[in-house]
């Protein structure tokens, strides 16, 4: 592969895995603070005040952080069975047209995240609880899923140049 290639290879997994990162240390912290809010409510103590709504604008930040990686190590869901008993070729055209199409759903996923980031934007909206503002979180979440998009173009790319290159898309790129 070009160096430039390479070179924006290890840009992107290091984008990726960092996000995907930060949204596991998130994760776990969220973890522990529903363990430690059941606790609370089980020995009839108060819960954390303010804890739902800090979930309900975590989750989706947290859950979209992961996304990027998903696509650039290809941890989406696939059926592979087809493509294997079709042979090698049919199995990389297959391949470029499940990346084709997981592309066409991230668009229309970043679609619908811009409607709703742009309404609750809109319509200031807040939480129930604290009355947080929502829209600035949704932002970001809408961000991680837009970031889906030249991820999941590079993707196209490199499948595009196994189908070419008649080369599975681990062996263009050193196993990547």
């Amino acid at each position: 592969m070009n160096p430039t290639l390479e070179s924006l290879q290890r840009w992107t997994e290091r984008l990726c895995r960092l996000l995907a990162s930060v949204g596991f240390v998130a994760l776990v912290v969220m973890s522990f603070l529903t363990m430690f809010d059941a606790v609370m409510r089980w020995l009839i103590w108060p819960s954390i005040p303010g804890f739902g709504d800090w979930g309900r604008l975590a989750f989706p930040i947290i859950i979209c952080a992961v996304f990027p990686a998903v696509l650039l190590y290809r941890r989406n869901v696939s059926i592979g069975f087809l493509g294997a008993g079709l042979g090698p070729q049919w199995n990389r055209g297959l391949e470029l047209f499940a990346a084709l199409m997981t592309l066409v759903f991230f668009f229309f996923l970043a679609w619908q995240f811009t409607e709703l980031a742009v309404d609750l934007q809109a319509n200031d909206r807040v939480t129930p609880t604290q009355k947080i503002p929502v829209a600035s979180w949704w932002w970001i979440a809408t961000g991680l899923v837009i970031l889906c998009l030249p991820v999941q173009t590079w993707m196209i790319y490199k499948a595009v140049l196994a189908v070419h290159t008649r080369k599975d898309m681990e062996q263009t790129d050193g196993g990547h």
